[in-house]
């Protein structure tokens, strides 16, 4: 409840430049955003699939992940999604140190660096767990604060049935930003079915990028 309250709050203060929760589009749009990887066998099978249905897409990868798998964070870039960063190690922010939440930004910052040939500028706390100093650092460097506007709890684990129907029952809306995650073969599973119904409703699927 508190979290939703300062995320409220955020929202209100802060323009979608500095903290994003959801991404104006003229046209009906959707932005999907991937976190925790890159995973050696679930990105690839992720990316085949949004190559399939010709959808662009957000990954907020880990710099770790990034070291170990880095053809496959340069295959996310090759195929025109958007590589973004998710710390180095995907710790507990509110359990380490302003210098320490840095050092997470900035080490992941310059491996996304590397492979992309240009700055990054966008930045998803772990577990969406956003303080002030964090969000300060992060105006001071010119870089969004990207949350999202929905969650498919797919980390829990759920039957890919279950998530499917939570989306029929709570329909997306223009400008949703909704995330997944690309750790476990369940958000494949998911979108291979909501995919092509969210494109037969008209909304065109874009990296935050656009």
């Amino acid at each position: 409840m508190l979290k939703n309250v300062v995320l409220k709050v955020f929202k209100r203060m802060l323009p979608s430049r500095l903290f994003l929760l959801r991404r104006k589009s003229r046209e009906p749009a959707l932005f999907l955003t991937f976190d925790d990887g890159p995973h050696p066998t679930v990105t690839p099978k992720l990316l085949d699939v949004l190559d399939q249905y010709g959808v662009k897409a957000s990954f907020f990868v880990i710099g770790s992940n990034i070291e170990q798998y880095p053809d496959i964070a340069a295959d996310i870039v090759r195929k025109g999604h958007t590589l973004a960063n998710h710390s180095y190690s995907h710790p507990n922010f509110s359990k380490i140190t302003m210098s320490e939440r840095v050092e997470q930004i900035s080490k992941t910052d310059t491996l996304i660096e590397q492979i992309t040939g240009k700055k990054c500028t966008y930045f998803r706390a772990p577990q969406g767990r956003w303080h002030v100093p964090t969000l300060l650092y992060l105006m001071r460097k010119r870089i969004t604060a990207a949350h999202w506007s929905r969650d498919s709890l797919d980390y829990q684990k759920k039957e890919c049935e279950v998530i499917v129907s939570s989306f029929s029952e709570q329909p997306v809306s223009n400008g949703e930003v909704i995330l997944f995650h690309d750790d476990n073969i369940l958000s494949t599973q998911v979108l291979t079915e909501l995919i092509p119904r969210w494109q037969e409703q008209g909304f065109t699927l874009k990296s935050l990028e656009m």
